[in-house]
């Protein structure tokens, strides 16, 4: 099977976010909640099952209330308080979701999202919603990328530097793509995975929206390793949110007891999805362990 990447680009994503930009151990939204972090394996072990008042019953945390949150004006599976994947977990606490603008429950990483490209290896940002750099500006062209397989994004070198692969990306991109963006990824799905999946995969960079072709997501947190269902990628310096020691992180295990929560996001920000900690209120999705307000 030849994987081709496809890009999850730009229209606006429903989340409000206050937190630091990208290019730093900063807090970044749209990533894996602290439950993720923590199960590592397959969530077969536990259930979560919803009452007719809206409350989780069972499940990794014990009883939590599951709101709806929307992602420009869209209602999609990490959102909806549905176990859409039969895994056992919903929205937050599955480890596959991305965000309230993630469409797959799982087991693909790639969200599924309105606006996906045809063949193409330009993109913009990869955690928001549709399609289109009108409300980001992010902008790369996976052509340069030499870590990229040949017979999906040949590389190509004038490209390096040009407007299809700025050596800076605008300060709009951070500010509004680098807060969806999980801990350990860069704005266009290039992420670190050193501790996922069997074996995990040391130091290399994959890209989680890799898709087959029929346009299903081959990556996925058991095949992390396999270097076709998800290709090597080279983070992107200009918008990557590293995965700072005390920050719950995609692909990554929770923070060791050394830290302390309040360094897991920044100043005002509820933390969320480590074991004792509350669930984020109605209106907000826990994001890279963070409480991130969303708009309907």
């Amino acid at each position: 099977m030849t994987t081709r990447l496809f890009f999850a680009c730009a229209l606006t994503c429903a989340l409000t976010v206050s937190l630091l930009g990208c290019g730093g151990d900063d807090n970044g939204g749209g990533g894996d909640d602290g439950d993720a972090a923590i199960d590592d394996d397959a969530d077969t072990t536990t259930t979560d099952a919803m009452d007719a008042d809206g409350i989780i019953v069972g499940g990794d945390g014990g009883p939590w209330e599951c709101h709806v949150v929307s992602c420009n004006n869209h209602v999609l599976q990490c959102g909806d308080c549905v176990d859409n994947d039969g895994d056992g977990e919903i929205d937050s606490h599955d480890r596959e979701c991305l965000g309230p603008c993630d469409n797959t429950e799982g087991p693909a990483l790639e969200p599924d999202v309105g606006g996906l490209g045809a063949n193409s290896c330009q993109m913009d940002c990869f955690f928001d919603f549709g399609t289109g750099q009108g409300n980001d500006n992010c902008q790369w062209d996976h052509r340069c990328d030499p870590e990229v397989p040949e017979d999906i994004c040949p590389f190509d070198q004038n490209r390096v530097g040009s407007n299809d692969c700025p050596a800076t990306q605008d300060p709009l991109c951070a500010s509004f793509c680098g807060p969806l963006t999980p801990n350990g990824c860069d704005c266009f799905g290039c992420c670190s995975m050193a501790n996922a999946g069997p074996g995990g995969v040391g130091e290399r960079y994959v890209y989680i929206g890799a898709l087959d072709n029929n346009n299903n997501g081959t990556c996925t947190f058991a095949d992390i390793a396999d270097e076709t269902k998800c290709p090597t990628c080279t983070p992107v310096a200009g918008c990557l949110n590293t995965c700072g020691t005390c920050e719950v992180c995609i692909g990554h295990p929770p923070p060791g007891p050394e830290c302390n929560p309040t360094e897991q996001c920044p100043t005002g920000i509820q933390p969320c999805g480590l074991a004792g900690q509350d669930e984020c209120p109605a209106n907000a999705f826990c994001i890279s362990g963070c409480c991130q307000a969303a708009i309907p």
